[in-house]
């Protein structure tokens, strides 16, 4: 196999390498991404939460919309490819179901349920 191709997206981090294989004339695609940089904001953030409610006052509103996750585009990808749930078309209880479960706390940046 003989990559030929390399695409990287500054905005999202995620690397695409488009590979050759001259034997079976076959092209295959590689996307990936470090989300290990996410992952361990995610955690500290998670930490350092107090419990409080979030205020907004300091931008002259309360809306009471906070950052409850943060998740890399290429885990909403292999969600779609290995086990058919699609994040962009799932209705909120189904994202908080999954978001709730022990399995993706990693994803959270603060305690609590959705």
């Amino acid at each position: 196999m003989k990559k030929i191709a390399v695409e990287h997206d500054k905005i999202t981090g995620i690397i695409e390498e488009t590979w050759y294989d001259e034997a079976t004339r076959k092209l295959t695609l590689k996307r990936y991404q470090d989300v290990e940089h996410t992952l361990a904001l995610n955690r500290a953030m998670y930490n350092m939460h107090t419990g409080k409610k979030p205020s907004f006052k300091d931008v002259g509103q309360d809306t009471g919309v906070y950052l409850k996750a943060r998740i890399p585009l290429m885990i909403i990808e292999k969600w779609m490819r290995e086990e058919g749930f699609n994040w962009y078309t799932a209705s909120p209880r189904e994202r908080a179901a999954r978001l709730n479960s022990n399995e993706y706390q990693k994803l959270l940046t603060r305690p609590g349920k959705l």
